[in-house]
């Protein structure tokens, strides 16, 4: 709803006699595709920058890259979440489902093991056994800014 007066100017486009042949070269369904991923990503970063420069590790090599990831990663997401939740379907457990489907497998791979853990069977200490303090600190981090981003993507 609010994403139209935002992408009217793009609509203009598309209806003038060039657009209309972008669109029967590529179809409307691909062109409401980079529409729903280029909206998500302006969306995500929008909470995405306030997040990263809590990190400690922010402006290094490896921060700019989890950036342009999630940047990437929010892109899908966009693409996905507009083909998972059509108009017309007002299930909130999709909506739900999607956005987990992308927060939880980004914060467990970006767990970072400390020195302690052994491996066969993969031990790091308490509570868990598998999962340290400091580990079970770094899901819930990373769930939330995850969590935080997704939803404003959509």
């Amino acid at each position: 709803q609010w994403i139209d007066p935002v992408w009217g100017s793009f609509r203009e486009l598309l209806d003038s006699e060039p657009g209309r042949s972008l669109q029967g070269f590529v179809g409307e369904e691909r062109l409401e595709s980079v529409k729903a991923g280029a909206t998500a990503t302006a969306s995500g970063a929008v909470a995405m920058v306030p997040i990263s420069l809590l990190d400690p590790d922010r402006f290094t090599p490896r921060w700019e890259f989890q950036l342009d990831m999630l940047a990437l990663d929010i892109l899908l997401f966009g693409v996905v979440y507009r083909y998972a939740v059509r108009s017309g379907d007002d299930n909130p457990m999709l909506r739900t489902g999607v956005v987990g489907a992308f927060v939880l497998p980004r914060a467990l791979f970006l767990v970072q093991l400390p020195a302690e853990c052994q491996a066969l069977p993969l031990s790091c200490g308490d509570p868990l056994g598998y999962f340290s303090w400091s580990m079970l600190a770094q899901v819930v981090w990373q769930l939330f800014a995850g969590a935080v981003v997704f939803a404003f993507a959509f």
